[in-house]
């Protein structure tokens, strides 16, 4: 019970951007998001033709929870950024992991138009 009063606590934190940014970005967005798309690189027109109703059927399922952790990762890292307050003479690294995300984002909808 305690396990999951803790899980709760710690999502709705990132969520709302509590997180400090060095977590959001580096380790929910980047190494989160970088292995969960490890399997997107399998995916081909070739690889979806050849494969059973029920493996699409998991393949779709799998899509559909990797954009969902998607959104929730971009959102928390973008929140998190936003509370982000550089010290004096620093980078703003909350402005940088918002054009990170930009452009990650646009990558994607390049990616899912012309290819």
């Amino acid at each position: 019970m305690k396990k999951n009063k803790n899980l709760k606590t710690n999502f709705n934190n990132f969520w709302q951007g509590k997180l400090s940014l060095k977590l959001s970005f580096w380790l929910v967005l980047f190494l989160g998001g970088g292995l969960l798309s490890l399997p997107t690189f399998l995916i081909t027109d070739s690889y979806v033709d050849s494969i059973s109703e029920t493996l699409t059927a998991l393949l779709l399922l799998y899509l559909l929870f990797y954009y969902i952790y998607l959104i929730i990762a971009y959102v928390g890292t973008w929140r998190s950024a936003s509370n982000f307050k550089p010290k004096k003479n620093q980078w703003s690294w909350g402005t940088i992991a918002k054009v990170y995300i930009v452009l990650n984002i646009l990558n994607g909808i390049n990616q899912l138009i012309f290819q």
